[in-house]
């Protein structure tokens, strides 16, 4: 094999580097790589170099590759790469919300999720890992706020365990990994995010309580309030078969706000939507509803936001939002 000078320079720079920093904490940049928010653009050099990985376990790997290939290994297996070191000395744990921009893409780098298509203050709450072998919120918790980092994490365990998902798309097969890009912006102890936010959080639900009761003043159906919060009225009544879970449901809705807007409709598309009862598919307070319905019921909810999407945005739905849906239960199979 050929080696040049530039490989063995970059070998003897680096696995110096690497030597050093393994005396440390695993928080510092294993390479040069531009910053995490540019999540398109390649690294330029494409030759391949000759790196000595130090792993978290004490371990090491003698890797041959592109820079941009080139991950560390913590003792689960979990791979990852910072781009970039904050001056923070602070990690999350379990209970904590972060705030960060993500984006994960295939290897081939189709990008399959954004949090800024969603929200520009991105949040969400540590919660335990979800599996063994390296996972996403092991990924969140040897971050610092100011840290970039790239991680490579076992696509369908991802999808099945971190986010609940039992049908898995059809391009993701078996070993296939998802490559995660994320900015670490802010680190909320989990006790003072909800003294924080709890005044807040009241306060809409008490005035949410206000305006669906004026609300529900001109309709004329009858009314069920559940546990939860959530209004049914029955518009007409079905005969037909109640939903289980795991059964698949088929249901026409048209969605909008509780001041009158609407911002999706099924009915518009000309495509009924359909989603597994029990898979975490759809917002709590719709799949709620639709258990309570049988198979040509027809009802309008009102879905408060504690059911919905509480304190995210999502879309165009924004915070604290109350929706209203109309539902017609077309089939349970």
């Amino acid at each position: 094999m050929k080696t040049t000078l530039k490989t063995f320079l970059l070998f003897s720079c680096i696995g110096l580097i690497l030597s050093c920093n393994n005396n440390k904490k695993d928080n510092q940049s294993a390479t040069t790589d531009k910053e995490i928010t540019d999540t398109t653009q390649a690294i330029n050099d494409t030759s391949n170099v000759a790196v000595l990985i130090f792993n978290s376990d004490g371990g090491t790997d003698y890797v041959i590759d592109k820079i941009d290939n080139i991950y560390r290994k913590t003792k689960s297996g979990l791979e990852y790469k910072y781009i970039k070191s904050g001056k923070s000395e602070i990690y999350p744990k379990v209970g904590d919300v972060v705030y960060f921009d993500m984006t994960y893409s295939t290897i081939k780098d189709s990008l399959v999720f954004d949090t800024r298509m969603i929200d520009a203050d991105f949040k969400m709450r540590i919660t335990p890992p979800s599996h063994s072998g390296g996972c996403f919120e092991e990924a969140l918790m040897i971050m610092r706020a100011g840290d970039s980092a790239a991680f490579k994490i076992d696509a369908k365990n991802f999808l099945n365990y971190t986010q609940d998902k039992v049908n898995i798309p059809s391009y993701i097969k078996r070993g296939d990994k998802f490559i995660f890009r994320i900015k670490m912006k802010k680190i909320v102890d989990g006790s003072d995010y909800v003294k924080q936010n709890a005044e807040t959080y009241q306060y809409y639900i008490s005035q949410e309580a206000s305006l669906i009761e004026r609300y529900v003043l001109n309709i004329n159906f009858p009314r069920k309030v559940t546990k939860s919060g959530l209004n049914i009225f029955t518009i007409s009544k079905g005969t037909g078969k109640k939903p289980q879970k795991n059964n698949l449901v088929t249901i026409e809705y048209t969605a909008g706000f509780i001041d009158g807007s609407v911002f999706d409709s099924t009915i518009e598309r000309k495509k009924p939507f359909r989603f597994v009862v029990g898979n975490n598919e759809v917002i709590d307070g719709l799949e709620e509803a639709v258990k309570m319905m049988n198979v040509g019921d027809h009802c309008l909810t009102i879905i408060p936001f504690r059911i919905a999407y509480g304190e995210e945005k999502n879309g165009v739905v924004a915070p604290f939002s109350t929706l209203v849906f109309e539902i017609e239960l077309l089939d349970v199979e």
